[in-house]
């Protein structure tokens, strides 16, 4: 049987006509049939892409961190640094109380029980103050008997004493000497000499060195240091008025015009006499102690210090008075100046043939301060002539610090006792005691 395709005609020869199309059209097929898996792999991709970037982004900010092969180094070199640094400043504190002596060879005590020992570094001592008077070009007003010798006239020092601080003036007959015009071009003269008026009698322990009489070697000892402590007060307050008054070579003009004094067991006296007292008053008064303050020694100027400091293992605090004629406009900058860092040399392990050294120090903090303008022409000034410009009478209490590890190895023992610290007697037979396993024969 016979089976005509001739119906397949149309079918070829449509085929035959678009054969060409048939791979394009089989691609866009396979395409359209592959278009759901290739979304489907890109969006992964692009996933892995974003993950990628973002990994690349942390770990170039990583890179960025990363320290150089050098850090380390420089990381160990900056911390050396910094333990220099704290080296430096432990050796300071311990420098600034480490300070030239008035004599060598008698701290922590002498070998010489003699008391010569004391009688020269009495003579000493005073040798010293008044070269710090001189230092600061500075003298007193004229005496009376400068004023007799010169103008043949007479005038009575006024006895006072610090009337701000609770004291008094007593009376005495007025007299015309202040306008006398000898004495005014003397008492003139003599301000235009000086930078600064001061008086050796104005620093405690000066009067009391001057006839001194022993009474034992530990009372001789403890005199000794506790002047040699106010001594380095003393040379700080004279330095702070030279600074202040820089080049200045006369008292008009001078920033500071008067050292009224130092004192540690109260308020600064002025012009107190003698002749109230009795001469074993006196030399008490004279023998004008540091006022140690610790937890067992109050201050004897106030009932709480703003600083709260007081001495304990590291350190021993003193308080003092210091008073001074200061011009109106300068009274912040001498302030200022005395709680300022100031040079100093020393002789190490305080051996008078020591190695010479050059250090600072920076220990006195204000703590009270009471100003009052004074008037020139008062009995108390008479003799004095302090320019045309307002001066203030400065009464301020200070605070006054010693790092024990410079020089509690001069310390002397009755001191350290005082402070109840171990004395070296006492710190070498708990050392004894400790070797031996605290053995004590006396319990036999």
């Amino acid at each position: 049987m016979n089976i005509s395709v001739n119906f397949l005609k149309p079918v070829t020869s449509t085929l035959k006509k678009y054969a060409s199309l048939v791979p394009s059209v089989v691609i866009t097929l396979v395409a359209l049939l592959l278009f759901p898996l290739v979304m489907k792999v890109g969006s992964t991709v692009k996933e892995k892409m974003k993950e990628s970037a973002q990994k690349a982004s942390t770990i170039q900010s990583l890179s960025r961190e990363v320290p150089s092969k050098d850090e380390p180094k420089q990381i160990e070199t900056h911390m050396d640094n910094f333990q220099k640094e704290l080296d430096e400043i432990q050796t300071l504190a311990r420098q600034g109380s480490q300070r030239e002596l008035i004599r060598y060879n008698i701290f922590p005590e002498p070998k010489d029980t003699s008391s010569q020992v004391y009688t020269q570094y009495g003579k000493e001592y005073r040798r010293r103050v008044e070269g710090l008077i001189e230092g600061v070009n500075a003298s007193d007003a004229p005496s009376d008997a400068e004023i007799r010798a010169k103008t043949g006239s007479s005038r009575g020092r006024t006895t006072a004493v610090n009337p701000l601080m609770g004291g008094y003036a007593p009376s005495r007959r007025k007299t015309a000497l202040e306008d006398d015009p000898m004495v005014d071009a003397l008492c003139l003269t003599r301000s235009q000499e000086i930078s600064v008026y001061a008086n050796p009698s104005d620093f405690t322990w000066y009067d009391f060195w001057q006839k001194y009489d022993f009474s034992g070697q530990d009372q001789g000892l403890e005199d000794c240091w506790n002047s040699q402590v106010a001594y380095w007060i003393f040379e700080d307050v004279v330095n702070t008025v030279k600074k202040v008054n820089g080049q200045t070579d006369n008292v008009l003009s001078a920033p500071v015009k008067r050292i009224l004094g130092v004192s540690f067991n109260g308020p600064v006296m002025v012009g107190v006499g003698s002749g109230t007292r009795s001469s074993s008053e006196k030399k008490e008064a004279d023998r004008d102690a540091p006022n140690y303050v610790t937890a067992s020694l109050p201050s004897k100027f106030m009932a709480s210090s703003p600083t709260g400091r007081e001495g304990n293992e590291d350190i021993d605090v003193v308080h003092f008075a210091v008073s001074a004629l200061v011009e109106n406009q300068h009274v912040l900058a001498f302030m200022k100046e005395l709680c300022s860092e100031k040079p100093h040399t020393f002789r190490e392990d305080f051996k008078s043939d020591g190695q010479e050294k050059e250090s600072r120090h920076n220990q006195i903090t204000v703590l009270q301060s009471d100003l009052r303008i004074i008037e020139k022409k008062s009995e108390e000034h008479g003799l004095y002539r302090y320019g045309d410009k307002p001066v203030v009478w400065v009464d301020l209490v200070c605070e006054y610090l010693f790092n024990r590890a410079g020089y509690d190895s001069i310390k002397p023992n009755p001191i350290k006792e005082r402070l109840e610290q171990a004395s070296d007697t006492a710190a070498s037979d708990s050392k004894k005691k400790k070797k031996s396993g605290g053995f004590n024969p006396m319990m036999f």
